[in-house]
């Protein structure tokens, strides 16, 4: 089991228990701030999250420990890792693919340029935002698409509906995230196929800030049914000990820590599918079956066939 330390959050101002065993350092330093302060001027502006590499790995809770334990001098836990979820907090993705699941195949072929269509959400409460993302793979190279869009839009979003600049959440927000998302949506005739969650602890790089190591537990997923909407009621993946997923994110270069970690951990880079492990979960027949039957319901009601 990771081992939890009391720790001092940046922003929290009281002594907490963070999740993966890391403790905070100081609090979060200008460069940090000032990092962030252009990541959100440059999503706003463009639609468009920095574009950075991605390393995977999978490992045991106990190298998950012993890394968190190596990295306290390195990082600053981020924003949202709250002191009563030692085991990160929750993420859900509702992702979109076409009747034959064209997006999964491309992962599961290996393909280099590929995309995921996905609304990103962290709980069930109407009033809370959910995010429009593209996640683009071009070769080693990720670049994400994102828009916050108000809940009570996203039905209409996803039964073929073209945005409205009120959908967003933030009209300062650049219209052509969620414009995107829709065109590729009508172009793949993409409907919700599965809800996938997990359990995030998440760390930022104390100095640059550019740089990101997660630690993923708890796989589940389930395939969306609309009259339930975003759910955040779901079975685990099987087989469920999969371990823990550790990814590294950076912008540029691969931080000096991070280097250290892979070496001194030996640590082997896989893929880590989180959809495409999902898919395969449930079975693949049953989720193109699904996913048919929802287009065709969708077809129907918008005079693309008659029933």
């Amino acid at each position: 089991m990771v081992a939890r330390d009391v720790q001092k959050h940046p922003g929290w101002g009281e002594e907490t228990q963070g999740g993966g065993g890391c403790r905070a350092q100081a609090p979060t330093p200008a460069t940090v701030q000032q990092t962030e302060k252009w990541a959100r001027v440059m999503l706003n502006a463009t639609g468009y999250l920095p574009k950075r590499f991605e390393r995977k790995y999978i490992i045991s809770e106990a190298r998950a420990a012993a890394i968190a334990d190596r990295i306290r001098p390195h990082v600053t836990p981020d924003a949202f890792l709250r002191p009563d979820q030692p085991r990160g907090y929750p993420v859900y993705s509702l992702y979109l693919d076409s009747p034959n699941l064209s997006l999964y195949e491309a992962t599961a072929q290996g393909k280099k340029n590929r995309f995921k269509l996905r609304i990103r959400y962290y709980d069930e409460r109407p009033d809370s935002p959910i995010f429009c993302e593209i996640k683009r793979r071009l070769d080693q190279v990720v670049r994400k698409q994102r828009a916050g869009v108000k809940r009570a839009s996203l039905s209409r979003l996803l039964n073929g509906a073209a945005p409205r600049r009120e959908d967003l959440l933030d009209r300062k927000q650049n219209y052509y995230a969620v414009q995107e998302f829709c065109r590729l949506r009508q172009a793949l005739k993409a409907h919700g196929t599965l809800i996938v969650g997990y359990r995030r602890a998440a760390y930022l790089d104390s100095i640059t800030g550019t740089a990101r190591l997660t630690f993923d537990r708890d796989l589940r997923a389930k395939s969306f049914d609309p009259d339930q909407g975003l759910t955040t009621d779901l079975p685990p993946v099987t087989p469920g000990d999969r371990g823990v997923i550790l990814e590294m994110k950076y912008v540029d270069r691969l931080p000096q820590w991070m280097q250290q970690l892979i070496h001194g951990f030996q640590l082997e880079r896989q893929s880590v599918p989180k959809y495409g492990w999902s898919v395969e979960s449930i079975g693949e027949p049953i989720v193109i079956s699904s996913t048919a039957r929802r287009w065709l319901r969708s077809a129907a009601r918008i005079g693309e066939v008659r029933t």
